[in-house]
């Protein structure tokens, strides 16, 4: 008889297999316990540890910059930026998390996301910054207290460069903005971070290696939310050091007040003015209007604003100082007379009958603004008589006087620095033209003729220069015979006030003439204000200088902001000596340039050049300088 409770014996082999896989399992779990914490086990240490402590950069403040007397001309304010850790980013949320920051930080999605994607690709661990311009207090805030709807964001405080008078320093400063991708390859090796700002035009662009400060980093400790706990370690960063520049702030100011004024009185559409120290290539002033404010770029400029911009035919975007070029007219007359003195083609007593307002030449009609008689060489100047200067330039077939020629123009012209960059410590600056017979044959494929050389003798034609190159050259007449280079850095202080570095006057080259000649050109500039072209009465300083009146462009119409375009350009280039002769004493040359100001050249027609120079540098010198004597 069979027992029902009596139950089936489970086979042996069954036994076998479950005791084998449960062997197997841990077996593998062994295996991988031992891969874990044995063969890789420093790795996942690693990776465990990056979750929990990271190291986070500490961006140094930029250097600030003064002029001459201290006063402060570029700062930092405080802001906050916004940055993304792209390993606390899940790839599930990227679309999310960027489409919720570009409404706070005002950049686009897409722009964002591939700026993760970009920097998830090259190292995870290290913040990439996504905004491009300093957040409001308030936005910071908001990502900080919803921490969960924006994983991986950090906020940071950071510095915003701040520009105290905008527009008036613009030309001269430029402005800093967000590293980009191909910024960061050429400086592979500077310890740049794709949070960083960098220089991007003018001294903040020439002199980031003086300005940028060095990094400095926080070892932080987060919790399993990444949330950070406490920092672990510090490395401070280093500021940058201090630019100390050349320019006079009371000299910038009075310059542009007048010649802002000149605009808004019609007289003028726009202007240039530069002042120099002729005995080392100091730039005290340094004046381009219209100009653009470079807070704007800091802050964010918009696209209507960009557009705005670029779309005035006035460029405002341009330091017109160096970047662009114009006929010099009548003050390219000191080069045509320096040639002549230099190559035994005039003297003092050269003298050129001028007893008609023009000279025919082949059927051609060289003009000159008026009958002045009998002139010898300072006469000549000081009236500016195109007609004495065709004949020094390229001769008189009438009365068989001899002209420099071309070749010597051009040689002097070269010697003075026209046709080649003055070398200033500013990007963007523009050759000029000094032209010559192979220049045109290889520039238009055509001989040179005796109406280009009278064209270049007085200004016109093919020459082209900077109103900084011709000040320079002017500079050098005025110091005896030197062309320094031009520089706006005088010198770089630590953060603690020590002196890091000293710009030190260079010389470019020595004028191959003879002092004799520099004195007679002196001399002649004198007497333009005295009893010439540009006579100055009452005048408080002995100032001595050289008008020039080119033809430039359309007369009639209005420009982009509604002033008359006269079609003709004023220049006046001066300096000034410490007492009324022909030493070369001067501590200060200046040049102003008027754009679309006069139709012609005549007696009675008005140059604002020169009241305005002379109503500067009386204003700015009167006090340090003596009276002038008379004429």
């Amino acid at each position: 008889m069979t027992d029902r409770n009596e139950r089936p014996f489970v086979h042996p082999r069954r036994l076998a297999a479950i005791a084998l896989a449960i062997v197997g399992v841990f077996v593998v779990l062994g295996v991988r316990m031992w891969d874990l914490q044995v063969v890789n086990g420093s790795y996942y240490q690693q990776l465990a540890e990056q979750n929990r402590v990271m190291r986070v950069p500490v961006l140094a403040a930029r250097g600030a910059v003064y002029d001459r007397t201290g006063r402060l001309l570029a700062r930092n304010d405080p802001g906050f930026g916004v940055n993304v850790v792209p390993i606390d980013v899940p790839r599930s949320r990227q679309d999310e998390l960027a489409s919720r920051l570009a409404v706070l930080v005002e950049r686009g999605s897409d722009e964002i996301l591939k700026a993760v994607a970009d920097q998830r690709a090259r190292n995870p661990y290290e913040p990439v910054k996504v905004s491009a311009r300093p957040i409001a207090r308030e936005t910071a805030l908001l990502l900080v207290e919803r921490a969960e709807l924006y994983p991986g964001v950090q906020v940071t405080a950071e510095a915003m460069r701040t520009y105290v008078d905008g527009p008036l320093y613009s030309p001269i400063l430029g402005y800093v903005g967000p590293i980009n991708e191909d910024e960061l390859a050429e400086r592979k090796d500077g310890a740049y971070l794709l949070q960083d700002t960098i220089g991007k035009t003018g001294l903040e662009w020439q002199y980031e290696r003086y300005l940028r400060g060095t990094l400095g980093w926080r070892e932080i400790e987060r919790d399993a939310s990444l949330r950070e706990l406490r920092t672990l370690a510090l490395v401070p960063p280093k500021p940058g050091n201090d630019l100390v520049l050349t320019i006079d702030d009371r000299l910038q100011k009075l310059m542009n007040e007048e010649l802002e004024k000149g605009v808004k009185e019609d007289k003028f559409t726009q202007a240039v003015g530069v002042a120099m120290d002729p005995q080392n290539g100091e730039i005290l002033a340094m004046v381009s209007i219209p100009a653009y404010d470079n807070n704007a770029f800091v802050r964010g400029v918009s696209t209507a604003q960009m557009r705005a911009w670029n779309s005035d035919d006035r460029r405002p975007l341009v330091n017109k100082a160096i970047g662009d070029i114009y006929p010099p007219g009548s003050t390219f007359k000191m080069i045509t007379g320096l040639t002549a003195l230099s190559t035994g083609v005039a003297n003092r007593n050269t003298v050129v009958n001028v007893n008609s307002n023009v000279l025919v030449v082949d059927g051609w009609r060289f003009y000159d603004w008026r009958v002045h008689g009998a002139l010898n060489f300072v006469d000549g100047f000081a009236h500016s008589s195109d007609i004495y200067f065709y004949t020094l330039g390229g001769g008189n077939p009438y009365t068989g006087q001899r002209g420099a020629g071309p070749e010597a123009l051009a040689k002097y012209g070269r010697m003075l620095g026209f046709g080649a960059p003055t070398g200033i410590d500013l990007p963007g600056e523009a050759s000029g033209i000094m032209p010559d017979p192979l220049w045109k044959l290889a520039t238009f494929d055509e001989p040179w003729t005796l109406g280009n050389t009278y064209h270049v003798a007085i200004g016109q034609g093919f020459v082209a220069v900077t109103p900084l190159q011709l000040l320079n050259a002017y500079a050098s007449i005025a110091n005896g015979g030197t062309v320094y280079k031009p520089h706006l850095l005088k010198e770089v202080r630590s953060g603690d006030g020590a002196t890091v570095h000293t710009e030190q006057a260079s010389v470019a080259r020595k004028l191959d003439v003879k002092q004799e000649d520099l004195r007679l050109i002196r001399e002649s500039m004198r007497r333009v204000v005295t009893v010439g072209h540009a006579y100055m009465p009452n005048a408080k300083l002995p100032i001595a200088g050289k008008t020039g009146t080119a033809e430039f462009g359309e007369s009639g119409g209005l420009d982009s902001a509604g002033r008359h375009k006269l079609g003709f350009h004023n220049w006046f280039v001066s300096f000034v000596p410490k007492a009324d002769n022909t030493d070369p004493t001067a501590e200060i040359a200046m040049v102003i340039f008027t754009f679309d100001s006069s139709r012609s050249v005549c007696d009675s027609c008005f140059n604002p050049a020169v009241a305005l120079t002379q109503k500067i540098l009386e204003s700015y010198a009167g006090a340090k300088q003596p009276a002038a004597g008379g004429p």
